[in-house]
């Protein structure tokens, strides 16, 4: 059994430049595997009126829903996702595994939200009702002897599809990961 919850609050301090900001999201995931396979079922939820705000690259926090592309972090938005992974280890193919995911957000509303992060349609009104849906497709292979032992390669492919308040994305990426040795 896997499984996992995250809770996150954000104020403002100090002199508001900004306006003011409270914010809280919530996301949770549960899953089992059984052999080569794995399967997760994710859940989130922002119950804050902005977008729930972090540093950009990087590890601030964690949010089980946010994959590739979206986050699924806008204002009152709520989402879902599962995922399905093989490991092809026991199918005598050590290192290759294979990923797939999809996610579904729905109800971001920006009615209430603060000027910095307000999203507005053509009429000047803000954004509601607004929904998306992401796919990642990936495959994955860490090699296993040799002077490249450890390093990774991993082809993904994402597509989302939103409302009007985010773009609709087809991506492709190559990724590659190296561990180094620091101590």
């Amino acid at each position: 059994m896997i499984g996992g919850l995250n809770y996150y609050k954000a104020v403002d301090e100090g002199r508001q430049l900004l306006g003011s900001f409270d914010n809280n999201i919530w996301s949770g995931k549960v899953g089992i595997q059984f052999g080569a396979h794995t399967v997760l079922v994710g859940l989130q939820r922002n119950n804050g009126d902005d977008d729930f705000d972090y540093l950009r690259q990087s590890d601030s926090i964690y949010l089980d829903n946010s994959i590739q592309y979206s986050d699924f972090n806008s204002p009152k938005e709520k989402s879902w996702q599962v995922r399905y992974d093989l490991d092809m280890e026991p199918f005598g193919v050590p290192g290759l595994s294979f990923m797939t995911r999809y996610a579904q957000g729905w109800d971001a509303d920006y009615s209430n939200a603060n000027e910095v992060y307000m999203r507005r349609d053509d009429n000047g009104d803000p954004l509601t009702n607004q929904k998306r849906w992401e796919r990642d497709i990936e495959a994955k292979y860490v090699v296993q002897s040799g002077s490249l032992k450890d390093i990774s390669f991993r082809i993904r492919q994402a597509t989302t599809r939103a409302t009007d308040f985010e773009s609709d994305l087809d991506e492709f990426r190559l990724i590659v990961e190296y561990p180094l040795e620091v101590l």
